[in-house]
């Protein structure tokens, strides 16, 4: 029997669901990298609000998923973002974390978790923090690896752009990106018909090197 079950899920009323991922390969990339990051913003309604991906340049998996999860809560405090939903699908991070005052942590990870154990203490700020499948990542998990395969710093990303369009739209339940399933105003469509073209979507125009924003990381500063 098929699982035709709703994957990702919005958060609460007035919540921000943040899901992030980290990428992290053993060979390193052509452009130097063996991690990214990728790290999604979205509101109760759904809509992103922030798309986050690239890389610091962490050569340690659970570390580089640790600093993941801390440049997300840096980036909602910032944001005067106090609601929040945090999602990773790396177990090791999260029960790391999560077990960090009873078990204690890697002597190398000791300074990212107190920082984490910082926020989710803050009285000012309501934090739920939940390990979640890969299926229901693949969003940030898509922004990890693409961060890390084109970026060397942690980009912004102005709005969503090919597979990361469609991506949100099955999350969302909006089914296919493609022109045949988006409107057009009528009168675009006779011009068209006049001129004997073809009739264009709404994601024509759209040059993924026009909508990043790049987010300088002082190394010193993160690590």
């Amino acid at each position: 029997m098929v699982d035709a079950g709703i994957l990702w899920t919005l958060p609460k009323q007035h919540f921000i669901k943040i899901n992030v991922h980290s990428f992290f390969t053993n060979d390193p990339l052509p452009n130097g990298n063996r991690s990214g990051i990728g790290i999604v913003f979205r509101n109760d309604r759904g809509s992103m609000v922030h798309i986050l991906a690239g890389s610091l340049r962490i050569q340690d998996r659970r570390l580089n998923e640790l600093y993941a999860m801390h440049y997300a809560l840096r980036r909602a405090f910032f944001e005067n973002y106090n609601l929040l939903e945090l999602e990773t699908d790396h177990g090791g991070a999260y029960w790391e974390w999560k077990l960090s005052n009873r078990d204690g942590v890697r002597l190398e990870h000791q300074y990212i978790v107190r920082q984490l154990n910082t926020r989710k203490e803050d009285e000012n700020v309501a934090l739920d923090v939940t390990l979640i499948n890969e299926e229901s990542n693949r969003l940030a998990a898509y922004l990890a690896e693409h961060g890390a395969r084109h970026w060397t710093q942690m980009v912004t990303i102005k709005g969503p752009f090919g597979r990361v369009r469609e991506l949100w739209f099955e999350d969302m339940g909006l089914g296919p990106v493609d022109p045949l399933f988006q409107a057009i105003h009528e009168e675009d469509l006779e011009d068209a018909m006049n001129d004997g073209g073809v009739v264009n979507g709404e994601n024509e125009g759209i040059n993924e090197n026009d909508m990043i924003d790049f987010e300088p990381v002082n190394d010193n500063e993160m690590l």
